[in-house]
């Protein structure tokens, strides 16, 4: 494919091409580490504590620790845990699963 026509070569046309290709696949490269890349909230430490390594917002099973948890995230917007996936935004987002669990009936949930 690199062929010589008479006085002009492919050559050229082809490193434009390679080059051109490679720009692509670095602009690809980059686009997906940056939309990949986790962004920390002003108060990211603070929430990494009290949410995201805590009992009792990992752990408990007691609807109180789900409604303080709720409640720490509305203290804390914008923020997320960095192991939580890519669509879950909040607490109470996607992945939630703390309705219906103990503390939700029985004489104490009243």
């Amino acid at each position: 494919w690199l062929k010589s026509s008479g006085n002009q070569t492919l050559l050229p046309l082809a490193l434009a091409m390679m080059s051109v290709a490679m720009k692509f696949v670095v602009g690809l490269l980059l686009l997906g580490q940056s939309a990949s890349e986790f962004e920390t909230c002003k108060t990211q430490t603070g929430f990494d504590i009290t949410v995201c390594k805590s009992h009792l917002c990992t752990d408990c099973k007691l609807s109180w620790c789900c409604e303080k948890c709720q409640k720490l995230q509305e203290e804390n917007p914008g923020c997320r845990c960095e192991d939580w996936p890519e669509a879950r935004t909040s607490y109470s987002g996607d992945g939630f699963n703390c309705e219906g669990k103990f503390g939700d009936q029985g004489d104490y949930a009243k």
